[in-house]
């Protein structure tokens, strides 16, 4: 798998080269190291040829200001897989930005007989920006990728239940976009392969080097709406795993006003590690956009679900409805908010048999930006695999994050995430409970036109029931890490 792995760093590295060496007099700084990161289910490509922006980027940077007047309106829809963004800010058609970075930890729990662990961590990785767009295509290709190495005692690492002292993560979209006249065609991969759960970071340097990568790519890697991607919102001990979702969409413009929207999607989340519940999941959604005024727009969904479990011939199925609201203010707000009934089905559940439940799914984000600062907030809550842990759950995820630029070096944020898993039931029979947190603080500082430091600080633990329902559930006990990483970019950071 590790040989893999780095093949397909080689291959993003190689296409990119090729599309660079076609564009040499493009210039532009990529996004935002500062930027706050996007929450799970928020997008920021739009249908835009132009370059996407987050919440805050580039606000105020010392090569660049931000503008809202010069921001072009965002144009997803409600019924479609990618959330509202604040827009796109008019830069060059064609990127082309890898980066490497360096970090160093420090993290400490507490010992079951009131002595405090440390655990030292170091990370070499890179990245790559990549943006081409001819004609009426575009193609972005993110990637976040290192290899991680662990420093620490016997009994530390019996707690965190470490089986190896290093680690290979990497973390990848590809989008293809096409305009056809009253269409327009979207079609994702997002890959994930880590030692933990992408929700925390847990195997990829914590929430705190999360937060920083994220923005440092312009966008999140994980960002179609819960509902296509397969759950990773329960810690677990340190054991390999990858998650592949494909994507593909379709809209359809009736007319200025209304927009019939069809998506579908295919993910797998697999672990290489016995015990652990490997899923396979179908999505589809269909929904009708209305545009009320310039600002605001109203639609109505009807989804699709089925979640398969590798080698036990159990299996879920979600039918569900929604009403959507949704608001925007191009360059400084992006609202919505979606909510309705869901019927989950499940069947060959080893000792509870088949049955059936009533729900309700909802999903919310908002996006705010000014010259200087920026807010990011989201919430989703229906079904979810269970995250390899368990065979099916209701999950409730929140996230948020929030930046400021002191100046025209410094840049501030702060972040956090909360989640909630309860296991597939029948009425009446007590189910299984997963809880965790996240929270974190970062500072920014710009040295020279390639060059950023940030210094970050962290929080997070997760509360497991009394008897864990696979191997390792992980550590339940606070963690703290703080960290140093240094990021060179090859363009000019901005």
């Amino acid at each position: 798998m590790r040989e893999i792995s780095w093949v397909l760093v080689a291959t993003l590295a190689l296409c990119g080269s090729a599309a660079s060496a076609q564009d040499q007099k493009q210039d532009a700084p990529p996004a935002d190291i500062s930027s706050p990161i996007q929450p799970i289910g928020a997008s920021q490509s739009g249908n835009n040829p132009n370059r996407p922006i987050g919440a805050a980027t580039g606000v105020g940077g010392p090569y660049d200001t931000y503008d809202p007047s010069q921001v072009s309106p965002d144009k997803n829809t409600l019924a479609g897989a990618e959330p509202f963004t604040v827009g796109s800010l008019g830069s060059p058609r064609n990127i082309f930005d890898p980066s490497i970075s360096a970090s160093l930890q420090g993290q400490t729990f507490p010992g079951t007989n009131g002595q405090t662990f440390l655990i030292a961590q170091s990370i070499i990785g890179g990245g790559l920006n990549y943006i081409h767009t001819w004609g009426r295509y575009r193609t972005t290709t993110l990637y976040n990728g290192g290899e991680m190495f662990i420093s620490c005692n016997c009994q530390a690492a019996q707690v965190l239940g470490l089986t190896s002292t290093h680690f290979q993560y990497h973390d990848a979209s590809f989008t293809q976009e096409a305009d056809w006249a009253r269409w327009h065609l979207l079609l994702r991969d997002d890959f994930v392969d880590s030692a933990g759960a992408a929700f925390t970071g847990q195997g990829m340097g914590g929430p705190g080097l999360i937060a920083q990568s994220s923005s440092t790519l312009g966008a999140p890697l994980n960002s179609s709406s819960q509902a296509f991607l397969p759950g990773e919102t329960i810690n677990t001990a340190y054991t390999m795993r990858y998650m592949n979702a494909v994507l593909g969409q379709a809209e359809y413009s009736i007319s200025r006003k209304s927009v019939l929207t069809f998506s579908g999607s295919y993910g797998v989340l697999h672990f290489f590690d016995p015990g652990y519940f490997s899923s396979t999941m179908v999505n589809g959604q269909a929904g009708y956009d209305y545009l009320i005024d310039p600002f605001n727009s109203v639609a109505i969904l009807a989804t699709y679900g089925k979640i398969d479990y590798t080698g036990t011939g159990i299996s879920m199925t979600d039918y569900g409805a929604a009403l959507a609201y949704g608001r925007k203010i191009t360059g400084r707000l992006a609202f919505q908010v979606s909510a309705g009934p869901q019927k989950i089905l499940s069947y060959g559940a080893g000792g509870v048999g088949n049955f059936q439940l009533l729900s309700y799914s909802a999903n919310s984000a908002l996006t705010y930006a000014t010259a200087r600062s920026g807010l990011s907030l989201s919430y989703a809550s229906g079904l979810n695999g269970g995250s390899g842990v368990l065979l099916g759950s209701t999950s409730y995820t929140m996230m948020g994050s929030a930046n400021y630029l002191f100046s025209r070096f410094w840049t501030g944020s702060i972040f956090g995430g909360y989640a909630i898993n309860n296991s597939l039931a029948p009425a009446g029979v007590p189910t299984v409970r997963f809880d965790n947190w996240f929270s974190g603080v970062s500072w920014g500082l710009l040295a020279g036109r390639h060059l950023r430091i940030n210094f970050s600080y962290s929080l997070e633990k997760q509360n497991n029931p009394a008897t864990c329902p696979v191997p390792s559930c992980g550590s339940n006990m606070l963690q703290q890490t703080v960290g140093l990483n240094v990021n060179w970019h090859l363009r000019p950071v901005s």
